[in-house]
């Protein structure tokens, strides 16, 4: 009977609480379904409110919460909002202690927290006001940008012109492009002395990722000049018997590894091509392969892999010319030991299908505690000549019947001084055995008055020289700069031609930068020579006369986008030959404006 009275007394129990739980869960989701009606009305109306949060937690994770929202209470006076929480709970880090390798209880916090929460009133609504809308018109995000240029022009005696027309801009894809456009021209006091150069050049920088880009270019140059040497000012041949023009047209196109993927490889493929059209319509086309492979192999043991191909043909109306090709290779090893870098390896090489072992040595040292460098090495270059070179080197050259490849095989020692920051000079001894070496005289048999002087492309089997050159670099601040070369060679033996003909034995170029004040800039130069052997009309040996040259440049920049310019050629006015019988105009001076922009 008494077991009976206790489980009859705990099923009311169990009703009683049952109930409790629903009432509690009805009167929550009434007071839900009542706030979300009521909400914004209880906000806007409400001056002083005052919500009281009662959080309990009994050893579970279920919240008793009650909400009260009072009668406002009319009162001049605005008291501030003020939000209280209570909670009989808080958060806290356990002891993670262990005793006898079992957890340490956690210490229980009874204590309650109280946190008061000040809520300015203008913020308990907010109030939205939208802004009038104004039609505007669409722009398109340009594909050229961080676009500059320049615009050159001068005019003075000797009806010269000169116009330099520069553009750079970067397109949409952060890839940089560069186009100049410039045109030389004069008229001598002779009438056939006259020249008038057309170029265009073409640059562009495309990025294809962070590390890898290619770099292209584009070009093409026409000269029209004519054979003016000999000839009588009164002559009344067609000038047709004396032009000397040439067009050249070319391409390259290099892809420059910064740092490859996998990370100690890099390389820099360069290819080249060429067309020149010269004298009588005589074609040379030329094309060229380079590869440099660095192989970083430790920290100062690196391996070299340069491959370079290059192809010449030579090709005129009378089937006379040659084609030229050579595989040239220098696996070579760098060090950095004992306190100085060595470079081994050898140059295998195969000239026209015939197979050459050229030897690579390189030796470079800092003396310690001092500024001096020595360097010292023997190594061979191959040079597949072209006529576009030979010239640029002689512009009054007949047509050759062939072109030989260079082969320059070099023993040199070498010293450079850093002086300061301001100073640097040094100086380079060599020893060097040429084959087939390009020498200039003059074509026998021709005469002059009905074609004017023409000279011929000579190439010597073997020839050895001494050659000494020499730099000297001086920079005072940001505002003086120096720069002088200087270039001696003597021959010592020659196989086929008696004279070195046409080689300058030495040369001096002395150039200076001098900016004053910001808005002047003057520069200049001296070159000396002395004169090359030629042969006369008459089949004799001439030792030329030596040549002084001075030219200065004074450049002042009017505004921010206009400056003007004067320029002076051969202020000694000593007129001068660097060929026989074709002698230089005398002082020129040429002024103009320049106008450059930026956006």
């Amino acid at each position: 009977m008494k077991h009976l009275i206790k489980y009859i007394f705990l099923v009311v129990c169990g009703l009683c609480f049952l109930g409790t739980i629903s009432a509690q869960k009805r009167h929550k989701l009434t007071q839900k379904t009542s706030k979300k009606s009521s909400s914004k009305k209880s906000l806007k109306v409400a001056k002083k409110n005052t919500v009281k949060i009662s959080k309990n937690n009994n050893n579970s994770s279920n919240y008793n919460s009650a909400i009260q929202v009072p009668p406002p209470i009319k009162t001049d006076s605005v008291p501030e909002k003020v939000v209280t929480i209570l909670s009989d709970f808080k958060p806290q880090l356990k002891n993670l202690a262990k005793i006898n390798f079992n957890n340490a209880t956690v210490q229980n916090d009874t204590s309650s927290l109280h946190i008061e929460y000040n809520v300015p009133s203008q913020n308990l609504s907010f109030h939205y006001k939208p802004i009038s809308l104004v039609p505007r018109s669409y722009k398109s995000d340009s594909l050229i940008h961080n676009n500059n240029g320049s615009v050159k022009v001068g005019f003075g005696n000797y009806l010269q012109r000169d116009i330099d027309v520069n553009y750079n801009f970067k397109d949409y894809y952060e890839n940089t492009h560069s186009i100049n456009i410039y045109n030389n021209a004069y008229n001598g006091l002779h009438h056939l002395q006259t020249l008038n150069e057309i170029g265009i050049n073409y640059l562009n920088s495309i990025n294809i990722n962070d590390h890898n880009r290619l770099i292209s270019k584009l070009y093409y140059k026409q000269s029209e000049r004519n054979r003016y040497g000999l000839v009588p000012d009164a002559t009344l041949f067609p000038i047709a018997n004396y032009k000397q023009n040439y067009y050249l047209t070319g391409a390259s196109i290099a892809w420059l590894n910064d740092k490859s993927e996998f990370g100690n490889v890099q390389y820099k493929p360069i290819l080249n091509y060429e067309h020149f059209e010269g004298f009588t319509g005589a074609t040379n086309n030329w094309v060229e392969f380079k590869n440099n492979i660095y192989i970083k192999y430790k920290s100062d043991i690196n391996f070299n892999l340069n491959v370079d191909y290059s192809y010449n043909q030579l090709k005129s109306k009378s089937n006379t010319g040659n084609n030229n090709s050579f595989i040239f290779m220098t696996p070579a090893i760098q060090m950095n030991k004992f306190n100085s870098f060595i470079d081994l390896g050898v140059s295998p090489t195969f000239e026209n299908g015939k197979f050459n072992l050229y030897p690579l040595i390189s030796f470079k040292r800092k003396l310690a505690d001092s500024n001096y460098i020595i360097m010292a090495g023997w190594n061979t270059e191959i040079i597949n000549n072209q006529y576009t070179t030979l010239v640029s080197t002689n512009p009054w050259i007949s047509v050759p019947s062939t072109i030989e490849m260079t082969t320059h095989d070099k023993k040199f020692i070498e010293v450079q001084v850093n002086a300061g920051k301001r100073l640097d000079y040094g100086i380079n001894l060599s020893l060097n055995n040429y084959k087939n070496l390009p020498l200039f005289n003059r074509l026998p048999n021709v005469n002059a008055i009905i074609n004017g002087v023409l000279y011929n492309a000579l190439f010597e089997k073997e020839a050895s020289t001494i050659e000494l050159e020499a730099s000297l670099r001086y920079q005072f601040s940001d505002k003086l700069l120096l720069v002088n070369k200087f270039k001696y060679i003597q021959f010592n033996s020659l196989l086929d031609n008696a004279k070195p003909w046409g080689i300058l034995p030495m040369e001096l170029d002395s150039k200076i930068n001098w900016l004053p004040t910001n808005k002047w800039n003057v520069s200049g130069g001296i070159k000396f020579w002395t004169g090359a052997t030629l042969s006369n009309e008459k089949k004799l040996p001439v030792d030329m006369k030596n040549a002084y040259v001075l030219n200065a440049m004074v450049q002042y920049k009017l505004t921010s986008n206009w400056s003007t310019w004067v320029k002076g050629e051969n202020l000694l006015d000593r007129p001068y030959e660097r060929w026989l019988d074709y002698p230089s105009l005398g002082v020129q001076l040429l002024g103009g404006i320049v106008y450059s922009f930026r956006k």
